[in-house]
């Protein structure tokens, strides 16, 4: 059995659970672009956590990230 309204349903389910994981991810890479600019103007990572909304480890990931580059 075919059942349109159920398929429908399911699909458009889908699509707002994949826009939101999008968003989710677009939002996310703003905020380390916010924090690499930070790190390069050698901002404290307390206040890169704060402006950046990115959790602490994170912003000290990012830092040791650019460490390594500046070295090669």
């Amino acid at each position: 059995m075919f059942d349109k309204h159920a398929d429908e349903t399911i699909e458009a389910e889908i699509w707002v659970k994949a826009e939101a994981q999008g968003l989710a991810k677009g939002l996310e890479q703003g905020h380390i672009e916010i924090a690499l600019d930070m790190l390069a103007d050698n901002e404290p990572v307390e206040k890169i956590v704060k402006y950046s909304h990115l959790p602490e480890s994170k912003v000290l990931e990012l830092k040791m990230s650019l460490a390594n580059e500046m070295r090669k």
